[in-house]
This record gives C-alpha cells, sequence and structure tokens, in this order.
C-alpha cells in the first residue's frame, strides 16, 4: 500500500478576542439549532441527528483521503442512516445488534472486489469507523430523548407539555444536563486555557490545549453537573451529580482529543469549515459523540437503582 501522503498544518493565529467573537456568535446559533429540535423530540429531532451524522459523515470521508485512503460516502452514508434509525428508532437490541452487525461486516463484502488488498482493507476498517463513530452516539441521543418520565422541574415539565412530548419531559432533561455539561466544560477550557495555559496537555495532538483549561474544564463541568440537575429536574443527589459532571467532562476532554487524532493524521487544523470559529460539524460535536452515549448509560442506570 502506498505510503499515505503528508500535509503540512499550516494556520494563521488570529488575536484572541477576535476568535473568541467568532466562537461565541457561532454558539449562540449552534445551540439554537440543537436547542429547538430537541424541545420538539419525535421527528424533528431525528431529522437533526440524521442531518448532522451525513454531514460528518461527509467531514470524515474527506479526511480519511487526505490520509491516503478512500471512504465511499455513498456507502458509509446509507450504512450510517441504517444504523442511526435502527437504535433511534426501533431501540430493540435485536435491530440495534443486527445494524452494528451489518456496519462492521458490509464494507468487508464490499472490498473482496479490489485487488488492492491491504488499501481496501483500510477503507473497509474507516467506513465501519465513521458510521459507528457517528451512528452510535447520535443514537443514543435520540434513545435519551424518548426516555420516558417526567422532569421534576415544573418550567421544564410545561414546555414538554406545551410541545405534546409531556411524557418524555425527563428524557428533556438528561439531554439538556449532558449538553450543558459537555459544551461548558469546552468552552472552559478553551477560555481559561487560553488566558492561564501555559503547559502543554498533549502537544502531538493539541498544540492549543492546556493543562490549567483541562483542570477548569473539570471543574467546570463538575459544578454544571450539580447546577444542571438542579435546574432541569434530573433525578441525582448532590454528591452523584458532582461526580458524574466530572466524569462526563473528562470523557468530553478525550473525546476532543480522539478527534485531533484523526486531524493529525489527515493534516488538518479542523475537519470542516461549515462553523465560523468551531471548523466542521465533527469538530463542534467531537466531545458530544463521546459523552452522549455515558449520559444515556446514566440515565439508565439511575433508572434502575432510583438514587432518590
Amino acid at each position: 500500500m502506498a505510503s499515505a501522503p503528508r500535509h503540512r498544518l499550516t494556520q494563521t493565529v488570529d488575536p484572541p478576542a477576535a476568535v473568541l467573537r467568532r466562537r461565541s456568535a457561532s454558539a449562540v446559533i449552534v445551540v439554537l439549532v440543537a436547542v429547538v429540535p430537541a424541545l420538539l423530540g419525535g421527528w424533528p429531532f431525528v431529522t437533526l441527528l440524521v442531518t448532522i451524522g451525513l454531514i460528518g459523515i461527509r467531514e470524515l470521508a474527506h479526511a480519511f483521503r487526505r490520509a491516503g485512503h478512500s471512504v465511499d460516502y455513498r456507502l458509509s452514508g446509507a450504512l450510517f442512516l441504517v444504523t442511526l434509525l435502527s437504535i433511534a428508532l426501533l431501540r430493540t437490541p435485536v435491530e440495534i445488534l443486527l445494524a452494528v452487525s451489518v456496519a462492521v461486516m458490509f464494507p468487508l463484502v464490499w472490498s473482496l472486489t479490489s485487488a488492492r488488498h491491504q488499501e481496501a482493507l483500510a477503507s473497509a476498517a474507516l467506513t465501519s469507523l465513521a458510521v459507528l463513530y457517528l451512528a452510535l452516539p447520535l443514537g443514543a441521543a435520540g434513545v435519551m430523548r424518548g426516555l420516558e418520565g417526567a422532569s421534576s422541574r415544573g418550567w421544564l415539565q410545561r414546555i414538554a407539555e406545551y410541545l405534546n412530548s409531556a411524557d418524555t419531559g425527563l428524557g428533556l432533561a438528561w439531554f439538556l444536563w449532558g449538553l450543558s455539561v459537555t459544551w461548558l466544560t469546552d468552552a472552559f477550557a478553551y477560555l481559561f486555557g487560553a488566558r492561564f495555559g501555559h503547559t502543554k496537555l498533549v502537544p502531538h495532538l493539541s498544540p492549543g490545549k492546556t493543562r490549567a483549561g483541562a483542570l477548569a474544564g473539570l471543574l467546570a463541568g463538575s459544578v454544571t453537573g450539580c447546577l444542571g440537575a438542579a435546574v432541569f429536574g434530573v433525578p441525582l443527589p448532590f454528591w452523584l451529580a458532582l461526580l458524574a459532571g466530572l466524569v462526563v467532562s473528562l470523557t468530553a476532554q478525550v473525546g476532543d482529543l480522539a478527534e485531533s487524532l484523526m486531524k493529525r493524521a489527515a493534516g488538518l487544523k479542523d475537519l470542516g469549515h461549515l462553523i465560523p470559529g468551531h471548523g466542521g460539524v465533527v469538530d463542534r460535536i467531537d466531545a458530544l459523540l463521546f459523552t452522549l452515549p455515558l449520559t444515556l448509560a446514566l440515565a439508565t442506570l439511575v433508572e434502575e437503582v432510583h438514587w432518590l
């Protein structure tokens, strides 16, 4: 297999204030685009997940091509749709297992006709990675939003009732809790890292991330875990909300670094340019792709154990 082409990663450094203004303006738009369908639930939310995923598949396919591997966007997009809809809509273990199996096996079958065995194997592996990397977390978001039960906070439950989703008010609360912990972790890590960060966290993956920023993100995640549980009516006692916020915050930062690995392999600063100040769709949701399944697991555990 031919060696992957090397790309020089070049970037211009904008003033922090200008970067912050772009990021803030984009963040407001992103929050509106994400939260409004989440409030509505049902098909509007599933449509949002499908749209995000298909854009993300295209961004990943482009990155993998830059790294020297061909990934068929049509195949990966079709497999993504099958996997996501099986998880978000069917929600039964058998259908989910079958969908994941197809996402893993079908790219291998697709590659059997290729005479370039090593490249075909790499392409099949990366196709499955792209599909599962996006479909599993976004599917988890769909399952989480559909969790039945009422939020203990009247204001949120009234919104759910007004939008004809009163029976899934608890699912909305969990989704907003996970979203808040993840995004505030990212925001505080960026702000404190830019202002006080000197020692790099993982310089070979993400030169912009610092230890000070990571610690600030963890603190913000813990505090948001507690405040978010109170604001959204998530059934977590104080100590567990603090711990859960910390774990979700740590997971968010790991997800961010994992996406940085893919960008470095492709020689890219960002996977896309759709969102000013943030890059592409995957650049914006990289942390959520790790925290959404964890938040769903936490919500399921809390439902079984009944901490409150």
